[in-house]
């Protein structure tokens, strides 16, 4: 695989170039510093480098190039030094990219290319202004705007949705109630009306946060068959009951009460804040075959989800780690998952969040306010102040490495 470079016009295919890999929340890129845009990148190169069998592997490439030196961006070299020229994981060309440019400012900041925390990016789609910090990236955009509805049928299904321009194009279409996330198949493109989308649609499904928050847990069930042995373990909120947590039942067997619990999560009538913990009552010395299952939030650890953890190895046993707990002081929460026109279903998309955002606090009936949204990646939020809106979540460099020259 080979970044080619140019030389007097022609394509230098033996060259050795540098590379940066980062992600946010899972939406992954390859970096290819190139502050005097010499590499000679076409859609065959960043398709072969995003391959994640037969090249690096990414959702895109991300250029980092001085504003002055690219021609679709010269326009704004008064207004930022460094131009975000970022293509989609099958070559195509994208106007934004809201993980992407996170990544970029990360970037940026390690290589000490800029001064301060805060600073100007420009894209194919403006300029906007990034802040990092040694936890998270925050980016200010331009109001989303918020478009007619449109539809978008995938695995025979058809779903309405709310067009959405971030500076690219989205659709983002509610599940109907009783639909979970889970249930879609988007290993193929859904399908859009070409007329309202010309150059193609992110596609965003959406569910309300509180909704899905059961799908982030778990569900354990001990494989050995019969009444005595087995035990069954369901993290809800059950349909009766959706403010209670989860119940998990093990046995007791007839001839051995002191192996198995009940263990009723709350609130109960007395400590409604405080959850519970439950622990198998099996003695110190086998404490292998146990389990401790604990559901917080706890009142002096309210961000820690829960975490249940069953030692018994094997097709016995389980680790399942809840690390998303339903947000405090925000106006609404929104669980997606999203389908990238020139990438395919990717862990997270910034803009998309964006998107599914703006319509979530649109549907609540505010202009301004806070939108957490749940990715399979992880969290992301968009703040809303009525003229612009601030796009923040975790944005990580992992490794660095150089591209093999080719014959």
């Amino acid at each position: 695989m080979m970044v080619g470079v140019s030389v007097g016009g022609r394509l230098d295919k033996g060259a050795v170039v540098r590379f940066v890999k980062g992600h946010g929340t899972g939406n992954d890129f390859v970096i290819l510093p190139d502050p005097d845009g010499v590499l000679a990148l076409t859609p065959e190169t960043v398709a072969a480098l995003c391959d994640r069998r037969f090249g690096i592997g990414a959702d895109g490439v991300l250029r980092v190039v001085r504003t002055a030196k690219h021609p679709h961006a010269v326009d704004l070299a008064g207004e930022a030094e460094w131009f975000m020229d970022y293509w989609n994981a099958d070559g195509s060309i994208a106007e934004m990219c809201g993980n992407g440019v996170r990544v970029f400012a990360r970037f940026l900041a390690a290589e000490a290319l800029v001064e301060g925390a805060t600073f100007p990016i420009a894209t194919r789609a403006g300029v906007v202004q990034a802040t990092v910090t040694p936890d998270a990236v925050s980016v200010v955009l331009p109001l989303p705007r918020v478009g007619a509805g449109s539809t978008a049928t995938i695995g025979g299904l058809t779903f309405t949705g709310t067009s959405v321009d971030v500076g690219n194009p989205h659709l983002v279409c509610a599940l109907p109630s009783g639909m979970s996330l889970g249930d879609l198949d988007l290993t193929s493109a859904p399908a859009y009306d070409p007329a309202a989308f010309p150059t193609g649609v992110n596609v965003e499904f959406v569910v309300p946060g509180a909704t899905e928050a059961a799908t982030f847990g778990h569900i354990a069930v001990d494989r050995r068959p019969g009444p005595d042995h087995g035990h069954i373990a369901v993290d809800s909120p059950p349909a009766d009951g959706p403010d209670r947590g989860h119940i998990a039942v093990d046995s007791p067997p007839a001839d051995g009460p002191d192996r198995g619990h009940i263990a009723v999560d709350s609130p109960p009538t007395d400590g409604p804040a405080r959850g519970h913990i439950a622990m198998d009552a099996l003695p110190a010395d086998r404490r292998e075959q146990g389990h401790i299952a604990v559901d917080s939030p706890p009142p002096t650890q309210p961000d820690r989800g829960h975490i249940a953890v069953d030692r018994r190895g094997g097709e016995f046993g389980h680790i399942a780690v809840d690390k998303r707990p339903v947000p405090v002081g925000v106006d609404a929460h929104v669980a997606m998952r999203v389908y990238e026109r020139g990438s395919g279903e990717t862990l997270s998309c910034g803009s998309g969040a964006i998107a599914v955002a703006a319509v979530a606090l649109r549907d609540a009936g505010k202009q301004t306010g806070v939108v957490a949204v749940d990715l399979p990646g992880g969290r992301l939020t968009v703040a809303f102040d009525g003229e612009t809106c601030v796009f923040t979540g975790p944005a990580v460099l992992v490794a660095t490495g150089e591209t093999l020259p080719t014959t």
